[in-house]
């Protein structure tokens, strides 16, 4: 399949082509450099990805026929929402980007009682935008067949009671009930785990206790304290691994 890809919205499609705008049509101009003849890679959100070749590069938008697709088998059967705390600078940033490449599902990012940042009003939904099209250019160079949804910026029990119809782990060392090795070692074969991370100072107890109510579990990762915005990319990495090995 084509090097570039790109994900689009279904209404972008329309007799045959495809249109590419914003910031797409900026990188095929000005980033990659691609002229009328060349091909791209385009993905409906579906699981299908399009080999299209471009037959028009403008500056406010690019056009480009639509040929075969291939359905793409590449997304884990495990579907992980990291429920994220809000957490200053590019931490939060890095955790999406990089959950992305992994292979999560889902971000939700609560605001808990020690997290450092307020964002409310326009300066919230600006960064949530900011934030689904970091997913979007993470899974289109990880070749992802979906782009993760990122969404919040919601409480705690707002988020739990999204993720109630999963298994919801919460990683705090603290008081922790098992290993996250342990609890998957009695649970093989999950459909869907949700991660709660803490912020920089943790959850409080109040907070765990919340998530127990959920019918959460403490699990630990490893007998070092990791930073908020490692934490899930080690847990999302040891869950996603034991499907590997699982199917393979």
């Amino acid at each position: 399949m084509p090097k570039h890809r790109f994900f689009v919205e279904e209404r972008q499609f329309a007799d045959g082509t495809v249109r590419l705008v914003g910031e797409d049509a900026r990188q095929v101009r000005v980033v990659l450099r691609l002229q009328p003849g060349d091909e791209i890679g385009v993905l409906d959100g579906s699981g299908k990805e399009y080999r299209c070749v471009l037959e028009r590069v403008q500056k406010e938008e690019v056009v480009a026929r639509v040929g075969d697709w291939v359905q793409l088998n590449v997304e884990p059967k495990l579907h992980i929402t990291v429920v994220q705390s809000l957490a200053k600078g590019e931490k939060l940033e890095r955790v999406i980007q990089h959950g992305t490449e992994v292979g999560v599902s889902r971000f939700v990012v609560v605001q808990t009682e020690r997290c450092v940042m307020r964002l409310e009003g326009e300066r919230e939904r600006s960064r949530v935008a900011r934030w689904q099209r970091i997913a979007k250019e993470a899974a289109e160079q990880a070749h992802r067949a979906r782009v993760p949804s990122v969404e919040g910026i919601v409480t705690l029990r707002e988020a739990l009671e999204q993720v109630s119809e999963s298994s919801i782990l919460v990683l705090h060392p603290d008081g922790a009930m098992m290993s996250l090795a342990e609890w998957m070692q009695r649970h093989l074969q999950p459909e869907r785990v949700a991660l709660i991370v803490g912020p920089e100072g943790g959850l409080t107890n109040e907070e765990v206790v919340l998530c127990m109510r959920y019918r959460g579990v403490s699990v630990s990762l490893m007998p070092r304290i990791l930073r908020t915005e490692t934490a899930a990319l080690v847990a999302v990495s040891q869950l996603l691994l034991a499907e590997y090995v699982q199917l393979s």
